[in-house]
């Protein structure tokens, strides 16, 4: 999708690489689907395509009202310790989504920034959240709001898996 979309918008590998910090050799790995981008930098590669992250992962359909049975959700793997289940239908207005965060694991070493505003709940496990120079940590049952054009990362700081309940608006996820 990453090249369809690439090819659509009249970027060469060689622009959209320079768009998005990265060299060219890498964004050919993540094309052919041999590397998978970290959380920023297929939010970066979605600003510089001006598309929504959701778009790379499942066909756009109009939407009025929708039920997704447990079993029909899509799954976004993002990184070897990070997943979403995408809980609501493609629309425009929110996202919500289960987030699974291995121990350890992280939305990347970088923030990033996207407009809009997120809310969250921590199901299970225990997850560090940066917000600008604010950090939040949040153990199940807690949960937060903040504005997401603000440069923001999440963590997984606690001894087991971290469940999450968000959701993004407008989705860019």
């Amino acid at each position: 999708m990453i090249r369809q979309f690439r090819i659509e918008k009249g970027l060469t590998l060689r622009e959209l690489a320079s768009l998005i910090g990265k060299s060219e050799s890498y964004l050919s790995r993540v094309e052919n689907g041999k590397t998978n981008p970290s959380l920023s930098s297929l939010k970066r590669l979605g600003d510089a395509l001006g598309r929504p992250l959701v778009h790379f992962f499942e066909t756009p359909a109009p939407v009025q009202e929708a039920v997704t049975a447990e079993g029909e959700r899509r799954r976004l793997v993002i990184s070897s310790a990070l997943e979403y289940d995408l809980l609501s239908a493609p629309n425009p207005h929110i996202a919500m989504f289960k987030m699974r965060l291995k121990r350890r694991g992280s939305s990347g070493p970088t923030p990033y920034a996207h407009p809009g505003i997120e809310t969250g709940l921590v199901v299970s496990g225990k997850v560090k959240i940066v917000v600008g120079d604010r950090e939040y940590i949040l153990q199940a049952g807690d949960s937060i709001t903040y504005r997401s054009d603000q440069p923001h990362r999440f963590e997984n700081v606690g001894d087991e898996d971290a469940v999450g309940i968000w959701a993004v608006s407008p989705p860019t996820f």
